[in-house]
């Protein structure tokens, strides 16, 4: 995530004015929050799991207009930032949003990101760039945030309880899911800078 993140910045002049300037946006988030969290639970030994809760709604709705840049469907992206931020709402009536993971949530916003992806994926086929897509960034990003928003599912919500059992299958599907998501990012990026 950090090499990610540094890389980007690096790569901000051409990204500026590109779609991919939201990743740059994701990624700062991503990093602020995660350092946040890290000193709270490393320094201050706290339990809060509100920085897991906002990275969730945070970086999702990020991605939501990411995939608008490249959608245009703006009902799609009212729709998608709508449920996300309703299901969080709801789901604050059940779990303690500063001491528990909103998995439900987690698991709908999930589902949403899963249908931006197929509706980009669509209109990429469509389109007559598909014949070009080893070298659109927005392609490859969008198959990690398949295996990515797959694996959370899985994890989440069909494994759950699994994983409260066995902590490092957790902690090795959400490594591997993070390496292919912000590597995917890296190459995009590169992809980007090569191509223009």
């Amino acid at each position: 995530m950090i090499i990610a993140f540094i890389y980007a910045i690096i790569n901000w002049h051409i990204l500026k004015n590109t779609p991919e300037k939201w990743l740059v946006v994701f990624l700062s988030i991503t990093v602020v929050i995660e350092l946040f969290a890290n000193y709270f639970k490393r320094v201050e030994e706290s339990n809060l799991l509100i920085f897991s809760n906002l990275v969730i709604i945070l970086t999702n709705i990020i991605l939501f207009i990411w995939f608008y840049e490249y959608i245009k469907n703006a009902k799609l992206l009212i729709t998608s930032i709508s449920i996300g931020l309703l299901s969080f709402l709801i789901n604050m009536f059940y779990q303690n949003f500063l001491f528990e993971i909103f998995y439900y949530s987690n698991f709908i916003i999930s589902i949403i990101i899963l249908i931006n992806v197929f509706v980009y994926l669509q209109q990429l086929l469509n389109n007559s760039e598909v014949l070009h897509f080893k070298k659109i960034p927005a392609f490859w990003i969008s198959i990690a945030v398949i295996i990515y928003q797959l694996n959370l599912v899985v994890i989440f919500f069909l494994i759950q309880e699994l994983i409260t059992i066995h902590k490092n299958i957790f902690y090795s599907i959400i490594t591997i899911s993070s390496l292919v998501l912000y590597g995917s990012i890296i190459y995009g990026i590169k992809l980007r800078k090569l191509n223009g």
